[in-house]
Formats: structure tokens, sequence, C-alpha cells
């Protein structure tokens, strides 16, 4: 079967060199302005969980980053099924550029996964099928690339990897279904094809426009890689003589200025209502949320008592109706109601109660991203530096000619 024209003359080094010049500051700047968008209503619009925290704002990371970690494979694979079908040299180039920020999505997904587990599960690591499946998935991705670096000979490396690509695409599949065709002890899929999502919907937003982010993320790091690939595969061709400059323009800040405006506006303009602990109740003819950790619950049917504190006062909530399942003492309360004071003690009312585990997870929070941003940035600037050394290669030699 013969490819569409446009497919070759996409494969042509120089034609591809030049449009991802083109395209690479238009896409950086989208990836970095959905980045800050998703980052910021992740953390400052969607609210707590109430059965895990604050830890459970990890998976707005590990999400995207196991998402990527098996779409980036298959564009791997079918990467290097085009090349041994077609020859396609520019297949092999963009497989091989996958190759690292693959490996870098696997390992995000794998120590973010962890982090969160042991504050959810109890556990830093479980050997059930999805994290085994995803922990081969890894290896896979190492496999790859010391299979291209094992030879010398780029025709046979290139073949190698690639059917070594298309084996591990087995993987891909197990990784997927394996919380229904087993019982582990990882969550089904958060989002489903058929099904509503089960998530609140600013927690939703924020996961897929940090996914949708990450995936950008990852076209710009391969384009960078390729670009530097394709000069060093492509250095005795004549139109490296004179390479054009990819310039950043005032436009190509566009999408991240955007983003800057929509937090900024949506800071100052939107207000909600103040979540008050006990020691900050007033008498106020208004509805109020309150919360604070459970100290005691007496029931009588379905009159409840229950005793509200922080670290200064105590305040008794009174519900009527039946008690969330999670709720109990050392966990938290979140009360929607409103104030009765007298003159000896101040009551809450409340319309409605939800449990609320108020443990403390911001370290594990705070490792999960500054791992991922370390880990990210480590491989934006390997892209970069492979592509400078390239140029600089180029440089050289085209000195050296000009002298001699």
């Amino acid at each position: 079967m013969k490819l569409p024209a446009f497919i070759y003359r996409f494969s042509s080094p120089k034609h591809f060199y030049e449009m991802s010049g083109r395209l690479l500051p238009w896409l950086a700047g989208v990836s970095f302005g959905l980045l800050l968008v998703g980052l910021y209503i992740g953390f400052a619009v969607a609210p707590t969980h109430s059965e895990q925290g604050e830890s459970y704002r990890i998976i707005f990371l590990h999400v995207p980053a196991a998402s990527n970690s098996m779409m980036i494979y298959m564009a791997m694979a079918i990467s290097g099924a085009i090349f041994l079908i077609w020859r396609i040299k520019l297949a092999d180039t963009f497989a091989a550029a996958c190759a690292p920020i693959g490996a870098a999505f696997t390992f995000l997904a794998l120590i973010t996964g962890s982090i969160w587990g042991k504050p959810t599960w109890g556990t830093w690591w479980q050997w059930d099928a999805r994290l085994t499946s995803e922990l081969i998935l890894l290896f896979l991705y190492f496999g790859y690339m010391a299979l291209r670096a094992a030879m010398d000979d780029r025709q046979n490396a290139a073949r190698a990897s690639a059917v070594l690509a298309l084996v591990g695409v087995v993987n891909i599949p197990i990784i997927h279904f394996s919380v229904e065709w087993w019982n582990t002890l990882h969550q089904g899929a958060t989002i489903s094809k058929i099904a509503k999502p089960s998530m609140e919907l600013t927690m939703l937003t924020s996961m897929m426009t940090l996914m949708i982010a990450l995936s950008l993320f990852f076209v710009v790091v391969t384009l960078i890689r390729a670009r530097a690939l394709t000069l060093q595969q492509d250095s005795r061709g004549s139109w490296v003589e004179a390479l054009p400059e990819m310039k950043i323009k005032i436009a190509h800040w566009i999408i991240p200025l955007l983003a800057v405006g929509y937090i900024g506006y949506h800071h100052l303009t939107v207000t909600s209502a103040p979540i008050l602990a006990p020691s900050e109740l007033v008498s106020t003819q208004q509805p109020i949320e309150l919360r604070g950790t459970v100290e005691k619950i007496e029931s009588e049917g379905n009159q409840h008592r229950i005793l509200l504190s922080d670290s200064a006062t105590q305040v008794e909530v009174q519900f009527s109706g039946n008690l969330p399942g999670q709720l109990r003492t050392h966990w938290g309360a979140h009360v929607n109601g409103s104030v009765q004071q007298s003159a000896e003690k101040t009551v809450v009312t409340a319309n409605s109660i939800a449990a609320l585990n108020i443990r403390d997870h911001s370290g594990y929070v705070m490792a999960a991203y500054g791992i991922a941003l370390v880990t990210l940035l480590l491989n934006l600037l390997g892209a970069l530096r492979s592509g400078r050394e390239a140029r600089q290669g180029i440089a050289r030699r085209l000195r050296q000619e000009s002298n001699s």
C-alpha cells in the first residue's frame, strides 16, 4: 500500500525541520498556558475530597502521566511499524525521540501513584496487575533505548528497536484493562467512554486540562529531540548550511498571557462563602459553612448531636437525618447550616453535613509535584541540549570546511 504524497513530503528532513520550527513556539505557549490554568483550578478551585483529603490532588498529575505513558508507547510502536513497512527514516527518528519522554511519564505514573497510595491505601507499593504491568512498560522503554544505544549501525538499530516496540504493544491493553480483568487494589477508571464521570466538575476540569497540557508538552519535547536527531543524521545535507532560526514572537505569548489573565480575573471576581472554624463563629442570620474536627457524636434515632472543635474552641452541631457513613471521631466534618446563639452556648443547626478527611497530606502532594517538575524539566533541558549540540557540531564542520 502506497502512502499519500504529503506524508513523503512531510518526511523530508528539510521540510520537517522548517515546519516543526514554526509549530514549536505555538505548541509550547499553549502547553504552558493550559498547565497554569489546570494547576490553578486543581489547587485553588477544586474542593477537598471527602475521603482522601488533599492527597487526591496527586491524581491531577498521576492520571495524565499514566495516560501519556501508554499513548507515547503506542505512538512509538506505530512509528516503528511505518519504518519497517515503508522505510520512512523520519518515522524511526520520531520513535527514537519519543522514548525518553515516554520513560519519564511512565516513571512519573509509578512514583506519583506510589506517593498517592501511601496515605490512601497505607502502602507504597502493591504487586497488583495495574502497577506491575506499568512497571513492565518502564522496562520496555529502558530496553528500547538501551537496544538503540548498543548498536552502531543505524539501520540495524532501527529495525531491532521497532520490532521490540511492536512486541511490547501487548502490554498496553493489559495495563488498560487490568482493573477489569483482575481483582486489583488499584481503583477503576475515573473517566469512562460511556458512563458518567465519577468526579466533581472542577476536579474533572483540572485533570483534563492538565492531560491536554502534558500531552502537548510531550509533543514539544519530542519535536525538539526529533529536530536534533534529524540534524545529526542528515548533517551532510546541503540544507543544513542555512538552518532557519526559530524566532519567538509576541503572538506566541498570547495563550500564556490569556491564561494568566483568566487566573487573575477569576481570583479577583469570584467570591465564595468563607469556611469558618468553630472559634470564628459569630451570631448571624446568614447561612454559614463550618469545618472542624469531630470530637464526639451522640445519636438518638435520627437526631444527632456532634461536637466540632478547632485548636481554640468547641461548638455543638445539631442535625436531623442520616449521618454520612464515613463520619467518625478524629475525622473532619463540613457543615452547612445556621447559627443559634444564646447566653449559654452557640449551637449550629445543620442542613447538611459531610465527612471530611482532614489528615495533613500536603507533604505527599508537594513531593509528587516537586518530583514531576524536576523530571519534566530535566527531560526538556536534555532535549534542548541535544539540539544545541547538533547545531554546534554542524557549525564546527562548516568552519573547518571553509578553512580548508
